[in-house]
């Protein structure tokens, strides 16, 4: 009977799922997940206090009648409980530490695309840390109790902001107030640092990004798309350097550069292939470790510091896969590894 009913429980999961999904809301899963644990909390507390204690009572009365005490197959026959009621009522210990962990302490993310290469591969799966920038709710992401903020450097998990249905994941790079600087001839990063917040307009700190000499990476290829058979079409190999700011980590460049500026929002300024943005208050602008194939900030604007679930903090399984294609195995190496 469990067996049926838990394939009935997944059909309707399924369906609602479609249901929440076409709407396109930012916390689907957290939605369905909320909804199961309350349907199983709600049971289980009918059997917890209504049921068994009434079991209790009339087993009492019945043995102190007849004077002697029942056997297990009496007992359930008094107020009998269905097998379908006691599979709920037992889903929901497991629902609710499950809600609880994924909601305020750590949450499991797969890396989807190439756009954070060398530093996270597809086929990463990923813990992201949702307690060290404060306790948020978990379908409405408003914060309840405020711990921390993002550091530039630190790499986070986020609704996107053209698309709050979907998780996306990169690296800070500033926070509210930061002035960036980014020059599309060399790709380099010039950091004006915010005052109190705000932005800095005298007696600013500068930083200016440095780069190692790049080198061909072997281990890495860029994704042009695919044939008309469906085969993807790899480009060259991408150049790897590594870039120091306010932290230090490897990224990846095509072996050109690329024009993009055309494509850029929300900047401040622009001319002769350098742009600029400032960082409104409450967001954060992020940009990939894969620079040339990383839709980010440049190209859709701020992340509102709302929209973010948390930092990405270790990898605890790698699996050699590529885009769109099945795992062929287990990037052992990778294993347990801290994010940087």
């Amino acid at each position: 009977m469990s067996n049926v009913f838990t394939i009935i429980l997944i059909a309707v999961g399924y369906g609602l799922w479609k249901v929440l999904d076409h709407f396109q809301l930012p916390n689907t899963f957290s939605i369905l997940l909320i909804i199961f644990t309350a349907l199983s909390g709600a049971v289980w507390c009918y059997l917890r206090f209504g049921v068994l204690p009434k079991r209790a009572r009339q087993i009492a009365r019945l043995e102190q009648r007849s004077g002697k005490p029942l056997n297990d197959e009496e007992k359930t026959q008094i107020e009998p409980i269905s097998e379908s009621s006691e599979f709920v009522a037992s889903l929901f210990p497991v629902l609710a530490f499950f809600l609880f962990v994924r909601s305020f302490i750590f949450e499991p993310f797969q890396i989807p695309s190439s756009s954070m290469e060398p530093t996270l591969r597809i086929g990463d799966f990923i813990l992201v840390n949702k307690f060290d920038y404060g306790i948020k709710d978990p379908v409405f992401q408003n914060t309840l109790i405020k711990r921390g903020e993002p550091q530039r450097g630190d790499v986070i998990v986020f609704k996107a902001p053209e698309s709050p249905s979907t998780d996306y994941i990169k690296r800070v790079v500033g926070t509210p107030g930061d002035r960036i600087i980014y020059n599309e001839a060399n790709r380099h990063l010039t950091l004006v640092y915010a005052k109190d917040g705000k932005e800095c307009l005298t007696d600013c700190e500068t930083k200016e990004f440095s780069y190692t000499l790049p080198q061909p990476n072997d281990n890495f290829r860029f994704i042009l798309g695919r044939d008309h058979s469906g085969k993807v079409q790899y480009g060259p190999t991408p150049l790897e350097t590594i870039e120091t700011g306010d932290v230090t980590h490897a990224i990846h460049w095509y072996p050109q550069p690329i024009n993009e500026g055309y494509r850029y929002k929300a900047f401040s300024k622009q001319e002769n292939y350098v742009t600029e943005w400032v960082v409104p208050e409450d967001h954060y602008f992020v940009m990939g470790d894969n620079r040339n194939n990383s839709e980010d900030s440049r190209f859709w604007g701020f992340v509102p510091s709302q929209n973010i679930v948390g930092k990405a903090t270790y990898i605890w399984l790698s699996l050699k896969k590529e885009q769109d294609e099945w795992p062929t195995g287990v990037r052992t190496e990778r294993l347990f590894q801290k994010i940087q």
